[in-house]
């Protein structure tokens, strides 16, 4: 992962983070989220939006500046059920063990809460681009990179319920620019264009839901959230960051 994030300071990484960062917020602003998630840090400030009283921890692998918990994303030093809503960023394509960071990111669920995994589209413009520069060995296209269906498939195994699942960035970095082109923000499944957006998008995200049966008091399981795991934990920052809805990224 740390060559990712040398990647995602250059221009190119930086936009991506932005039109991300954009659209976790608007789903983050439709869910009941007293405790956010977010594994994998995008560095320069980015992080998207969290309203009202929620809070919203950034961690990491190891100690960067902008994260707030230094952990393995493949063995959480949280309790189980104490999250409302985990984010992978871009952690399944860069990890040698997929299935158990998105099992460990189910677990740390609380009842009804929601996995937004962000990933690369294999059946993209993005994926042609890694498939002609496999040899390359250097992020974004060294990761192996997984079709929302595949990671639908993991969330239904693991008790969750996928949601319908949107795209971002038809177009990759052109040339040796190391840029996005504009115009090429969020693609939403909805916007009109039916399934063709699915194809053209570089950037999935998919979305579950930990769905109960029978209904969950609030009341109870408010009072054990975000739970740390006694020695499992090395600090990275400092502490929750709060509500942001003025900030200047989400703002844009």
């Amino acid at each position: 992962m740390n060559d990712l994030h040398h990647w995602l300071a250059t221009p190119a990484g930086q936009a991506l983070a932005e039109r991300e960062t954009r659209l976790l917020s608007r789903r983050l602003a439709g869910l009941y989220a007293q405790h956010v998630l977010q594994i994998g840090d995008y560095g320069r400030g980015y992080c998207p939006a969290v309203f009202g009283s929620a809070r919203l921890w950034v961690l990491e692998s190891r100690v960067v500046g902008s994260a707030d918990l230094s952990a393995s994303p493949e063995v959480l030093p949280l309790c189980s059920g104490s999250v409302d809503v985990v984010i992978l960023v871009h952690q399944l394509e860069f990890n040698a063990r997929p299935h158990q960071v998105i099992r460990e990111a189910a677990r740390v669920l609380a009842p009804e809460g929601h996995l937004l995994v962000l990933g690369f589209n294999p059946y993209s413009l993005w994926g042609v681009r890694r498939y002609l520069t496999l040899g390359s060995g250097r992020p974004p296209w060294s990761g192996r990179y997984f079709s929302a269906h595949r990671i639908q498939d993991w969330m239904q195994l693991l008790g969750l319920t996928p949601r319908r699942y949107e795209s971002l960035l038809p177009l990759p970095p052109l040339g040796r620019l190391n840029v996005l082109k504009p115009n090429t923000g969020a693609l939403s499944y909805n916007a009109g264009l039916g399934q063709m957006w699915r194809w053209l998008g570089g950037v999935n995200l998919v979305m579950g839901q930990k769905r109960v049966s029978g209904r969950v008091s609030p009341a109870a399981p408010r009072r054990h959230r975000f739970e740390l795991i006694p020695g499992g934990l090395a600090q990275a920052g400092s502490g929750a960051r709060h509500s942001r809805e003025g900030t200047a990224h989400e703002s844009r």
